[in-house]
């Protein structure tokens, strides 16, 4: 088992996953050393400070990361890492989907309790299976038709009054909708509704 010195802890990485959970770090530039673990496939950064996402470049064989409840307001700083399956950013400041066009590995995307209002520039991950965007400020789902892959969606507590484009999701098994101003009713074929 190795481990990388920051701010004086010692901190282990464990069968090529590196958790810094609640370090009280400012920037992701101030993890030193890292540059040795391009094997690294687990990056866990939860309940920190960082502010953006950078330096992460030589982690191609990444898999997950992990940066939830940080103070994230975009997502940038991603496009290296082409074999990224989990990004979980929720607990952020985040107020547009943006920058994942490399990520066609994606099979989970977290963005729940964050700022967003539209949902976006989706359209690339066609390998995407898990989509969170529940406890943001979504009015309109426009666009999430072409996830021909989804299984499972989390649209709770936003401001949605309409999934009719929903029924064209072929894979699509949990729905939660539940805490939307819907105004349609709820018609979908073989998926589990929570509403």
């Amino acid at each position: 088992m190795e481990y990388i010195k920051i701010k004086k802890k010692k901190i282990f990485v464990n069968n090529n996953d590196l958790y810094l959970n609640q370090m009280d770090i400012n920037r992701i530039s101030d993890i030193k050393n890292l540059q040795k673990y391009s094997n690294l496939q687990g990056l866990y950064l939860e309940m920190n400070n960082i502010t953006t996402i950078e330096k992460l470049n030589h982690l191609v064989n990444l898999r997950k990361l992990h940066l939830e409840s940080n103070l994230l307001q975009e997502i940038n700083g991603l496009d290296a890492l082409i074999n990224l399956e989990e990004l979980e950013l929720g607990g952020n400041q985040i107020s547009k989907i943006e920058h994942l066009d490399h990520q066609k590995k994606l099979k989970e995307l977290l963005l729940n309790n964050n700022k967003i209002r539209k949902v976006e520039n989706l359209e690339n991950l066609e390998n995407l299976q898990t989509l969170d965007l529940s406890s943001n400020q979504i009015t309109n789902i426009e666009g999430l038709e072409k996830l021909k892959s989804l299984k499972h969606l989390n649209l709770s507590n936003n401001q949605i009054r309409k999934i009719d484009n929903l029924a064209n999701l072929p894979n699509l098994e949990t729905l939660n909708i539940t805490n939307n101003p819907l105004s349609d009713s709820i018609h979908l074929k073989n998926v589990r509704i929570l509403s």
